[in-house]
């Protein structure tokens, strides 16, 4: 099993949350409702992993290919919530509802 410093994981996790936290505030602008960011990357999609002296992995933050800016990376994220909130939100939701109308005799 890789070695990590622990110390730049959680640098590099507490970044990612960062954004997250910026993205979901984004969306609830336009849908309160929305509870939580709909995000297909991975941890390592966020992580540059470097070895190195004593020998062990640094991970340090960086922006996932294809994005230049965090505010950019925040907008799509924001984005991609939305489109999923829309396509999937709708059906839970009444799905929901129908299952708080129903009586059980």
């Amino acid at each position: 099993m890789d070695k990590y410093d622990e110390g730049y994981v959680k640098e590099a996790e507490r970044e990612i949350e960062e954004i997250r936290a910026a993205a979901l505030k984004k969306a609830q602008k336009t849908h309160p409702e929305i509870r939580y960011v709909y995000d297909r990357r991975s941890f390592d999609d966020y992580c540059e992993k470097t070895w190195d002296y004593p020998g062990k992995w640094y991970v340090s933050f960086r922006l996932p290919q294809g994005y230049e800016t965090k505010e950019e990376l925040i907008d799509a994220l924001a984005e991609e919530t939305v489109r999923h909130f829309k396509q999937n939100g709708a059906e839970c939701t009444s799905a929901r509802k129908r299952a708080e109308n129903t009586v059980i005799v």
